[in-house]
């Protein structure tokens, strides 16, 4: 197994995130204090099959289903097949692939959804939802693309509280790769994100939504986060889905991350709101972008500022590289007005709960090292890593066939 040596060392420069009651050594950001299964029972995951009516005992679908404090971990090895997505609303759960035999687990065909819910702990597996299932569903139904955005994600959180996801690998996702709404106290580091599916027959809207992650209502860390090959939001924080009676602000923050081979934009965030707008107005929304680096082609921006709803005066965001920002219109037409120049703050618009930021080259060295499924990588990561180092730009997927599809992990 990879020892995350840069875990150790974070820790050491930030003494105060060394407390008993973290997630675990090394989380911060956000959801670091994230109890997970902490106290309660230990569940091992014995079978790679699934059955949606009837899980079995040893199935990850019926771990994950059970109650109470549980932690997850894997005897086996490979590739578990979900036949749809897997609801999880029981809180106080730990899903560790840290000491799975062989090269570890990979979670193919469901998305992970965690809803109303709290306490999660998500660490050293991999997510690649693929094509197939989507596909499907929307043949059976006779139909053109889905209906609706669910099951799409590989992995979406709404309306949880106190969540860490640490060294997971996600790919080939019908929508976003990661979806955070509605969420406060979350965290995603050391993650590799890569490669969502372009194909429209995926997605309910638009022809080419090769999209990253998105976040809306939250308190969130991204961090030491890998984005590559795709079309934009690595991440994209927006605006919107505050409710009147929310008693906190949003912060969202990325931090040290690199972002590689995107068609349109590296990261976003939206100047106005579009959704709820009537009682997200008397709310406030601080979006700071802190010593990223972005690989990528210097004519797309780096840095997205949507104005397509507007201009809230409630929207504060700092980019340590002002340079790095772009305006955007309606129709993605480059264009500013000084109303969005002002949200633009030259000092943290709050205190980041990440660990202090390093240079974005630093940045860059220690994420090509340790972001990623951490168990051991396997073909899909390692080909996604030399792309980024040898600066190879190519096309987003249409579907991950076009990869070779899921490596054999083994037993």
């Amino acid at each position: 197994m990879r020892l995350c040596t840069a875990f150790a060392l974070l820790v050491l420069t930030c003494p105060a995130l060394a407390e008993s009651d973290l997630a675990f050594e090394g989380a911060s950001g956000f959801g670091a204090y994230a109890k997970g299964g902490k106290g309660g029972k230990v569940i091992e995951v014995t079978r790679l099959d699934d059955d949606l009516k009837d899980p079995q005992p040893g199935s990850f679908r019926h771990a994950l289903l059970e109650k109470g404090p549980r932690t997850v971990k894997f005897k086996v090895a490979g590739t578990i097949v979900l036949q749809d997505a897997v609801m999880v609303r029981e809180p106080f759960l730990t899903i560790d692939g840290q000491d799975a035999p062989g090269m570890g687990v990979c979670i193919r065909g469901g998305s992970l959804e965690f809803k109303d819910t709290h306490d999660i702990i998500v660490r050293c597996i991999r997510v690649r939802l693929g094509d197939e299932n989507t596909l499907r569903k929307v043949r059976a139904q006779k139909l053109k693309r889905p209906k609706g955005s669910g099951a799409l994600d590989c992995i979406e959180l709404k309306n949880c509280q106190n969540a860490i996801f640490d060294h997971v690998s996600a790919s080939w996702s019908c929508d976003e790769l990661f979806s955070v709404v509605h969420c406060q106290n979350v965290t995603v580091q050391w993650c590799l994100l890569a490669e969502p599916l372009s194909n429209p027959e995926l997605h309910p809207y638009g022809d080419n939504h090769a999209f990253c992650f998105n976040s809306s209502a939250d308190t969130l860390s991204v961090h030491h986060c890998l984005f590559a090959r795709y079309v934009m939001r690595g991440p994209q924080f927006e605006a919107n889905d505050m409710r009147q009676g929310d008693d906190y602000a949003v912060q969202m923050e990325a931090v040290n991350n690199v972002m590689f081979d995107y068609e349109r934009s590296g990261s976003r965030y939206t100047t106005g709101i579009e959704d709820h707008k009537e009682e997200g107005t008397s709310k406030g929304y601080a979006f700071q972008f802190i010593n990223n680096l972005y690989i990528g082609n210097p004519e797309r921006p780096a840095i997205e500022a949507v104005m397509k709803h507007e201009v809230h005066d409630g929207v504060r965001a700092h980019i340590s590289d002002r340079s790095l920002v772009k305006f955007s219109d309606t129709k993605g037409r480059e264009k500013s007005i000084p109303d969005a120049e002002k949200q633009i703050q030259s000092e943290p618009v709050f205190p980041s709960k990440c660990p202090p930021a390093t240079s974005p080259e630093k940045a860059l060295a220690e994420v090509l090292e340790n972001a990623g499924c951490s168990h051991t990588r396997d073909a899909v990561d390692l080909r996604v890593l030399a792309t980024v180092r040898e600066r190879k730009f190519q096309p987003v997927l249409h579907s991950q066939a076009e990869v070779g599809g899921w490596p054999d992990l083994g037993k």
